[in-house]
């Protein structure tokens, strides 16, 4: 086995002198925790240096290997005009992680200058690559590097694709070191980047456990809420770590934690002991599976109606047909009735259908006020538009379809709201508008805890500054999963 070791390291810019200046003082626990890293990878002495950063170029559908001419970047987004870092791409890996994730269906894809211009990225290293460079070659330098973005994949997707690296360095016989960098919960307080919520501290207990445990796998099975709540940016490039350690005894150790800035700053080591007999892949493979399974078993009734529809686009790009048996609806021979129902099938209705994989959005349309004769139509509509005509995501694919998340708003009548004191951004929705256009927002969305919040996104989504509102309406919504 050529992959050493592995680390899990917090990348906050703040660590280093020359950024944090005096409140570096507030982090020296991570601070010396980093130099603890730096001596051992020293002592190591790795022919190559692997860094996936939650920071650079991420998608919905690949893992991004940096492949610029040039591996070089800075801090002078965060003041520091004086540093410059420059290392030695490993050619070499690089692309036999390529041409095996090609030769094995993975997801890598090469991000060349011109790619990383076009995605609107600098083409140049991230902090997440940076900062934990910045003080391993305070102690060692003679290695090359292979950086990487992660994707918004599933977890099972980004372990398998860790296998797909490891191949990879298997064929190279290189000494190597993976780093997966990535903070823990940014909502520890409510000073910190996100408001607080109990689901952070939830979130980094759990990690902290599972490590001194020796139970590193068991973080990727906590519920996507509480992932979502915790508003963390290291699982994912934790996941592709763990994948290349697949079927080989782990040694996980705690080195540091601590979280002075609400951020959740954790230091712990993956050192790789024998082959193993488990494989923690296909465990999850089999976990992720039946969850799947489970979720849809227990489906509303109206979410059925947006699923069946959206698989019968996907598949066939065609609207499904539909035959009234009051007081029930049968959508391609496939009924559905009970009291929701058939008050949708006789009234008309404004609706969200929202689509998530993986706990990201993937797809949200809506109908603020009803268009169609019926509430199911409604979401049929809807349903069709959310998995095609979200402009901000590529139409769903049929791959896709055992892995999303559906569910369905029915909004109230509208409401003009003449004290916006008396709103709630748990209870009520928000339109803003100001002249033609219009913004609106549904009510209990993760990272959308104050009234300020609510109007600030909703005015950004209509084009215009908070401000500027002219009229605020407000809507409740009956949410169905």
């Amino acid at each position: 086995m050529s992959i050493d070791r592995g680390y899990l390291l917090p990348h906050a810019p703040v660590f280093i002198a020359s950024v944090g200046g005096a409140q570096t003082r507030f982090v020296e626990k991570s601070i010396d925790a980093y130099r603890v890293v730096a001596t051992e990878i020293a002592e190591i002495e790795p022919e190559l240096i692997i860094v996936i950063s939650p920071h650079g170029p991420v998608f919905t559908d690949a893992i991004a290997l940096y492949d610029l001419d040039e591996y070089s970047g800075d801090f002078k987004t965060f003041g520091d005009f004086n540093s410059q870092y420059c290392f030695e791409k490993d050619e070499v890996l690089l692309n036999g992680i390529y041409e095996e994730s090609q030769r094995l269906g993975g997801r890598f894809y090469k991000l060349k200058k011109i790619e990383f211009k076009k995605f609107q990225f600098k083409p140049e290293l991230d902090h997440g690559v940076l900062v934990p460079l910045h003080f391993i070659t305070e102690k060692y330098k003679s290695f090359k590097l292979v950086a990487m973005s992660y994707g918004t994949l599933s977890y099972s997707e980004l372990l398998r694709n860790g296998e797909i690296i490891r191949n990879a360095i298997e064929r190279s016989n290189k000494k190597v070191v993976i780093i997966a960098s990535g903070d823990m919960s940014h909502a520890l307080k409510n000073e910190g980047p996100y408001k607080y919520h109990r689901d952070g501290v939830l979130f980094d207990q759990a990690m902290c456990e599972n490590i001194v445990n020796q139970e590193s796998y068991e973080i990727l099975r906590l519920d996507n809420k509480t992932i979502s709540n915790a508003a963390e940016c290291g699982l994912r490039s934790l996941a592709i770590m763990l994948g290349s350690m697949n079927q080989f005894k782990i040694k996980s150790e705690l080195i540091s934690y601590e979280a002075p800035f609400g951020v959740g700053y954790l230091f712990a080591r993956y050192g790789i002991l024998t082959k193993s007999n488990k494989d923690e892949i296909k465990a999850y493979e089999t976990f992720e599976k039946n969850l799947f399974q489970k979720q849809r078993l227990n489906e509303h009734e109206l979410v059925k109606i947006a699923r069946q529809t959206i698989e019968y686009y996907v598949k066939e790009r065609k609207i499904p047909k539909t035959k009234y048996i009051h007081p029930s609806i049968s959508i391609n021979d496939v009924t559905y009735q009970g009291e929701v129902v058939e008050r949708l099938l006789n009234g008309r209705f404004g609706v969200f259908v929202s689509i998530k994989r993986f706990g990201n959005l993937r797809g949200c349309i809506g109908t603020i006020l009803p268009t169609q004769k019926n509430g199911i139509i409604e979401i049929m509509n809807n349903a069709i538009s959310s998995c095609s005509k979200d402009y901000r995501f590529d139409p769903l694919e049929e791959d896709e379809l055992q892995e999303i998340v559906i569910n369905v708003d029915v909004l109230s009548p509208l409401n003009i709201v003449s004290d916006i004191a008396k709103l709630d951004p748990k209870k009520y929705g928000v339109i803003v508008t100001c002249k033609d256009q219009m913004g609106v927002l549904l009510p209990d969305l993760d990272g959308i805890s104050t009234i300020e919040e609510q109007l600030t996104v909703a005015s950004n989504k209509g084009g215009f500054h908070v401000d500027d509102i002219e009229k605020v309406e407000s809507f409740t919504v009956e949410r169905y999963f």
